[in-house]
């Protein structure tokens, strides 16, 4: 797993997604290339030094922080990503978060669709 935070002053405290935070809501997008998916949070105001991604091969987790204990959080289950020439762009009215492709194919969507719950048990019983 690989995170990007941040550089922040030791000193300031960073409040814990669980304790009185608002959810705010923000409108999201992305695109693709060949090689890369970016995803683009449209968030005013936010707070860049206290906002982070975690990502993994599989699932990125988006934090946005707003004044006001106010959080935008997203996770995504991903087709498959490499951190290898990943990054974070973290600008005054959006983040964007760039993962490079683990396979250069074409994704139908952003997240990876789950199996219904009946099809995921017939599944485990046949192994």
């Amino acid at each position: 797993m690989w995170t990007t935070k941040p550089e922040t002053n030791h000193t300031q405290k960073i409040p814990p997604s669980s304790c009185g935070t608002t959810v705010m809501p923000c409108r999201f997008d992305w695109h693709q290339t060949g090689s890369q998916v970016i995803i683009s949070i449209y968030a005013k105001n936010s707070l860049p030094e206290l906002s982070y991604v975690e990502a993994n091969s599989t699932t990125v987790n988006i934090h946005v922080m707003f004044e006001g204990d106010k959080e935008f959080e997203q996770k995504i289950i991903l087709w498959g990503v490499s951190k290898k020439n990943s990054a974070v762009n973290l600008l005054a009215s959006k983040m964007e978060v760039s993962l490079k492709k683990a396979e250069p194919i074409t994704w139908a969507r952003l997240d990876l669709p789950s199996l219904p719950q009946n099809q995921e048990q017939e599944d485990t019983n046949h192994t």
